[in-house]
């Protein structure tokens, strides 16, 4: 059985076609479970790197970040999805959520104790 890193409490905010105002929700939501980990995932690379994620998870984690504000930004600016290769918000949401499986797929590996490998993020 993997131990879990970090969890997410996401799924029971999903649903198969989510409005705007649903999808701004749902992203708001996560950002609020996801910065706090980022904080956290940042420090322990700066001061205890033995212990510390890969840089690519922490650097895509980040990347998700900024994901999630954009699309928030995007929806309160009304802007038009025809500039964007969305076909709705709700389309550019599940992409950064399939972004945070594959993160959360990722084992950390710490150099000195392979027993305490973990998975990276757990979605639940």
């Amino acid at each position: 059985m993997p131990r879990w890193r970090n969890e997410v409490e996401i799924k029971k905010y999903l649903l198969d076609d989510l409005s705007d105002f649903e999808v701004k929700l749902v992203a708001k939501t996560l950002l609020m479970q996801l910065k706090p980990i980022y904080k956290s995932e940042d420090m322990t690379h700066k001061y205890n790197p033995v212990k510390a994620v890969k840089y690519k998870i922490l650097s895509d984690l980040e990347d998700v970040i900024s994901n999630l504000e954009w699309i928030i930004e995007c929806i309160d600016n009304k802007e038009d999805m025809e500039d964007f290769s969305f076909n709705t918000w709700s389309d550019a949401l599940n992409s950064e959520l399939e972004q945070l499986k594959k993160l959360g797929k990722e084992t950390t590996k710490y150099e000195q104790v392979f027993y305490q490998n973990e998975q990276f993020l757990y979605l639940k």
